[in-house]
């Protein structure tokens, strides 16, 4: 006589390969019933997609039929996909169990192909799946899905359109006849959110999200919140920086900021401003219907951009306290305007004097006798610190014998050679006076200042005209000092004077007409207006948009309005689609795509390094693009590389899901908006993304039972 209880405890030597646990204890045998000598049963898989269901239930049915005096097992198999989001996330999205994250960090990896094609193999295996295009710049999931219609909308709900099973929502359906939805200042902030919290999914086994990449290369100047320029490597989680909020300028924290590795990136240049960015970085771009964030990509010559103009804010700052003993001199509490225009002429003409016993000695200022600016200078050093100057090497230059004075200048970042100097950090956060106060006195040292005057006709109220003397001054700069060049030219746009954009140059060798010898090498040039131009933000036209070659790239991402200030222009948080999604809905986990190239490794690294500061698990990294099979020989060539990913994988300890191979068909079906897995389900290739997902599927089983644990 068959008894239940000889079944069960057979069937509990039964064990699920990946959760490590027996099918009994896990609830996954049920309806288990005895009729003389047939076992009747169900076994209830965690999802359809089981990557290792025919064993299974080969286990099952061998383990059942091992009991003495059985002489038939029926056995039915179901799959009820268990839920790995607790009752608190699955507030923002009700009746969907499991959201799935498909990232890379870096573009033209195929990682909406991936997207796609494992969100239809896992709606072939009977499971009820959703998929979602998160790029909010570049939607290209409707294409790849087929869809040509926009879903219907009730009230403020989005009802999202099936194809081949899965349940789609893209910015795309909202485009209207191929141009860009008008997403005006900080609404693309919320354009994620809203499409994860205002469709009506409904009920789902997963729902698989395509996060979109993007980046800055090094060296691009971000604009902190207090003025200050910070190159976008340098600056840290934390600080501060200007965000833009539709209306104005104000400060916003940094909550990330990631290498990408060395990206392709693009010369993107207006009559004032240049700026290198990725293809898909996107820009504020001016149109006739409002303001809109485009795409590098997507933008033209004659295209105007957003540019931030004329900072007006500012505080004055209190210098540091020096003990001086002597009353030969006398230095200033705080910065004054006077103060501020000897500080530009020093960074043009001084430095501070040492000896090799005594150390800091004092000042030389690099003004000849008899130069225009001599006197003037002379005089205002008596003024500010109450001294005395004296002549320098036959009158070459004049010098401030005050060690005090030495150490205020060392102090304030002001100790450098001249290929060195710098714009101190501090200089961007002071009042508008007294950043003018330091072009002046800046350009007197090291510029050509050019007066001008000119008679124009302007018109009146009335439409009369009257002539009009416009007095203007004119600067024009040059150094070999790259940095310092650019920081001046980014203290003069954030000070509302109109510039150039600065000019490179080689230099050849050759000589002075003095007889000093000139020796080859880069000479960076600009000019700009001493007429202030107030106005907070401007239009630039691009003149060009050229290729750059390969940089290293940042992603920078800001909380909130997820946009800055990057080279006076306004750009877009990048990679921030990742974040946002994880912080509006807790991700069940991650999937990593990379192509076996080393710098798409390299981006596909840091890119698991972001989520798990994210605490959201990684499912694994798939290698695309893979390799080649020859359609007339059959033979297989890794034309990139071959196990970059899967050495990765090892090397971070997550799991290999799997390789997909460069097929040509894949994109041309794609293309189409016929995917490789709904076209040729039988291919190799449609095979290929297949075993991806069952493994994806049952990686997410394995997190949604660690949180029951």
């Amino acid at each position: 006589m068959v008894s239940k209880d000889d079944v069960m405890k057979a069937l509990g030597t039964v064990t699920d390969p990946e959760l490590h646990r027996d099918i009994v204890s896990l609830g996954m045998v049920r309806d288990l019933q005895v009729d003389g000598d047939v076992v009747r049963l169900t076994l209830n898989l965690t999802t359809p997609a089981c990557p290792l269901r025919s064993k299974m239930e080969e286990d099952a049915r061998n383990a059942a039929s091992s009991v003495k005096g059985v002489a038939h097992v029926d056995m039915k198999v179901t799959a009820e996909v268990p839920s790995s989001r607790t009752p608190q996330a699955a507030e923002a999205l009700p009746g969907v169990k499991n959201v799935i994250a498909v990232a890379s960090g870096k573009g033209g990896v195929g990682k909406s192909t991936v997207a796609v094609n494992v969100a239809l193999a896992l709606a072939a295996s009977g499971a009820k799946v959703g998929l979602l295009d998160a790029d909010v710049y570049g939607p290209n999931i409707p294409l790849m899905m087929g869809i040509r219609d926009r879903p219907d909308v009730k009230e403020s709900t989005i009802i999202p359109p099936v194809s081949r099973g899965v349940k789609v929502a893209s910015l795309g359906f909202f485009y209207k006849d191929d141009t860009a939805l008008v997403w005006r200042g900080p609404m693309v902030a919320g354009a994620v959110r809203q499409l994860l919290t205002q469709v009506e999914w409904g009920q789902l086994d997963y729902l698989v999200i395509d996060l979109p990449p993007g980046c800055l290369p090094a060296g691009t100047l971000i604009t902190m919140a207090d003025g200050s320029q910070r190159p976008i490597e340098k600056v840290n989680v934390g600080e501060f920086v200007q965000s833009y909020d539709g209306e104005r300028i104000v400060a916003r924290r940094v909550i990330g900021v990631l290498p990408q590795g060395r990206r392709r990136v693009f010369r993107l240049r207006t009559p004032n401003r240049t700026i290198l960015a990725t293809g898909n970085h996107p820009f504020l771009h001016y149109t006739r219907w409002g303001n809109v964030w485009h795409r590098l990509d997507q933008l033209k010559p004659g295209d105007r951009i957003i540019a931030r103009g004329a900072v007006e804010g500012g505080q004055v700052m209190k210098l540091p306290a020096i003990e001086y003993p002597n009353s030969f001199i006398e230095l200033p509490v705080t910065t004054t305007t006077e103060f501020m225009q000897i500080v530009g002429h020093f960074v043009g003409d001084g430095f501070i004097k040492r000896q090799k016993r005594r150390g800091l000695v004092g000042l030389r200022i690099c003004e000849p006798r008899g130069s225009k600016f001599r006197e003037q200078y002379e005089w205002l050093y008596t003024r500010v610190f109450k001294c005395r100057t004296f002549e320098d090497n036959g009158g070459l230059k004049f010098g401030v014998a005050s060690v005090a004075l030495a150490k205020l200048f060392a102090s304030l970042d002001l100790d450098h050679r001249a290929g060195q100097k710098r714009v101190p950090d501090w200089v961007f956060t002071l009042p508008l006076d007294q950043r003018h106060a330091f072009i002046r006195g800046y350009a007197e040292a090291d510029g050509h200042i050019r007066n001008r005057s000119s008679v124009k006709d302007l018109p009146d109220a009335k439409g009369r005209y009257r002539s009009v003397a416009i007095m203007q001054n004119t600067v024009s700069l040059e150094s070999c000092n790259e940095t310092l060049m650019r920081q001046v030219h980014e203290l003069c746009l954030m000070s509302g004077l109109r510039a150039t954009n600065v000019r490179h140059e080689t230099i050849e060798n050759g000589r002075l007409p003095e007889g000093r010898r000139l020796e080859r090498g880069d000479s960076f040039s600009f000019d700009f207006s001493m007429k202030f131009d107030p106005r907070a933000f401007k239009l630039a036209r691009i003149k060009q948009i050229e290729p750059a070659g390969e940089e290293e790239t940042f992603d920078l991402h800001v909380d909130q309005l997820h946009n800055f200030v990057a080279n006076s222009l306004l750009v877009h948080n990048t990679g921030d689609s990742g974040l946002t999604v994880a912080q509006t809905v807790p991700l069940s986990g991650v999937v990593i795509v990379s192509t076996p190239q080393e710098a798409a490794l390299s981006i596909a690294t840091k890119a698991v390094g972001m989520f798990r500061k994210l605490n959201v698990p990684i499912l694994g990294m798939v290698e695309n693009m893979s390799y080649f099979v020859c359609p007339h020989c059959g033979e297989k060539s890794y034309i990139f590389a071959h196990g970059g990913v899967r050495k990765a994988a090892t090397d971070l300890d997550v799991q290999f899901l799997g390789e997909v191979p460069l097929y040509p068909k894949i994109r041309e079906q794609s293309d189409k908006g016929e995917p490789i897995v709904a076209s040729e389900p039988a291919s190799p290739e449609a095979n290929a993304f297949k075993e991806i997902a069952f493994r994806i599927a049952g990686m997410v089983s394995i997190v949604a039972y660690s949180k029951t644990k």
